[in-house]
């Protein structure tokens, strides 16, 4: 799991990794695969826990992301004793996975407007530094690159109905 957490890491595609770790849990659950899927769910929540981080700098898989896992996690257990030159949490770990939230790192004004897709699988973001962000929902990380274009802050966003289209609106009246 790790390796392939490095490779959808270094190709940006966390998001659609985060997809497909989730079909293959469905399978190995419909399948009766038990300590594979604790694995594949342990990676799932990993990701989504420190999915931000680790699109920055894959390194930080092994540097930030394992230490600070749940001692009690099938995969902590499992890959913790072959890294024993990483940091050690002394105090302070996580107990157990924490309830899913995630703060959106890329804009540099205030958001003034957020909106999530239709099927709830995206959130776009408006800010005050005049660009238009989207983000995937599981994973917490920005899809593609900022939309530019407007000469003042954004105030507004919307997802079209189908999702398949994003409408924003500026203070420069556009």
């Amino acid at each position: 799991i790790m390796f392939w957490l490095e490779i959808i890491t270094l190709l940006g595609v966390v998001g659609k990794g985060l997809d497909a770790l989730a079909t293959v849990a469905k399978w190995l659950h419909v399948n009766g695969f038990k300590d594979t899927l604790a694995l594949v769910e342990d990676g799932i929540k990993l990701v989504q826990n420190f999915g931000s981080v680790i699109l920055h700098s894959t390194p930080h898989i092994y540097i930030s992301a394992l230490p600070f896992m749940p001692p009690d996690a099938l995969l902590s257990a499992m890959l913790l004793p072959t890294f024993s030159g990483l940091a050690g949490v002394a105090v302070g770990g996580l107990k157990g996975w924490p309830v899913g939230q995630q703060l959106l790192h890329g804009h540099t004004l205030g958001v003034q407007s957020v909106a999530f897709s239709p099927d709830g699988r995206r959130i776009v973001s408006g800010s005050r530094d005049k660009t238009v962000r989207v983000w995937d929902v599981k994973g917490g990380v920005q899809i593609g690159i900022p939309l530019e274009g407007h000469a003042s802050g954004v105030i507004s966003v919307a997802f079209s109905p189908n999702g398949k289209r994003i409408i924003s609106g500026s203070l420069d009246n556009t």
